[in-house]
């Protein structure tokens, strides 16, 4: 009887055992928010080691090429402007350009980008499949505050894939962030060779400063072409 009544008291009652699934519910709760924007600042992080080197690259490309990035460059001098009668250019090669100042093409996928798997090899990559990144096409070495590369997920510019703003629109540049990579927020090189993460407000001051500082068309050309 003895065992039996001490047995009873050591154990818990509905109400204690309820009080303690509400307080482990509660630290729950309060600790998974803190631990989703640890991991979001983690993949941020890791995404901007990422496009600094392509960032990078595109410096040492320019000078290398009196002071012009590939799409400054006609196709038949090796470069990734379409010519009539250059070779045929596909829109990866903005970054397969790349691949002497590059070790591999798997850095050319933000780590927050599911929809997308990194690529293997330089010459088997294709812009939709391997890239997550957009090429600014009116960037120039000349103008450090221009805009070079950045995460792809923008909308509006005009629409579709090569999205666009110019002086006609004034202070109504309407770029924005889409939510599928980074929370209201994304990473953005420049062509002084910094990147930085910027929200969608930062984004169009980079936009308005970029015309502001002599670039009268600004354009994104996001990843393009499959297999």
């Amino acid at each position: 009887m003895r065992r039996q009544r001490n047995s009873a008291k050591g154990a818990f009652t509905l109400i204690e055992l309820l009080v303690v699934i509400a307080i482990i519910a509660i630290l729950a709760g309060l600790l998974l928010p803190a631990l989703s924007s640890a991991k979001s600042k983690a993949l941020i992080s890791q995404d901007l080691s990422n496009l600094k080197q392509p960032a990078t690259g595109y410096s040492l490309y320019a000078g290398d090429h009196d002071g012009k990035y590939p799409w400054q460059i006609d196709s038949d001098d090796g470069g990734t402007m379409t010519t009539a009668t250059g070779p045929f250019v596909e829109w990866v090669d903005h970054f397969r350009v790349l691949s002497n100042e590059l070790a591999t093409p798997k850095i050319l996928v933000c780590p927050a980008d599911k929809e997308r798997v990194p690529a293997d090899d330089w010459w088997f990559m294709a812009g939709l499949d391997n890239v997550s990144y957009f090429v600014g096409l009116t960037a120039e070495e000349t103008k450090p505050q221009s805009i070079l590369a950045g995460d792809s997920n923008i909308l509006v510019g005009g629409g579709g894939l090569d999205p666009y703003w110019n002086n006609a629109v004034g202070s109504s540049i309407d770029a924005t962030w889409e939510n599928t990579l980074h929370v209201r927020k994304g990473n953005v090189a420049l062509a002084d060779g910094s990147v930085q993460t910027v929200t969608t407000p930062a984004l169009r001051e980079l936009i308005a400063g970029a015309m502001s500082g002599g670039t009268t068309n600004v354009v994104f050309s996001k990843p393009q072409g499959v297999l």
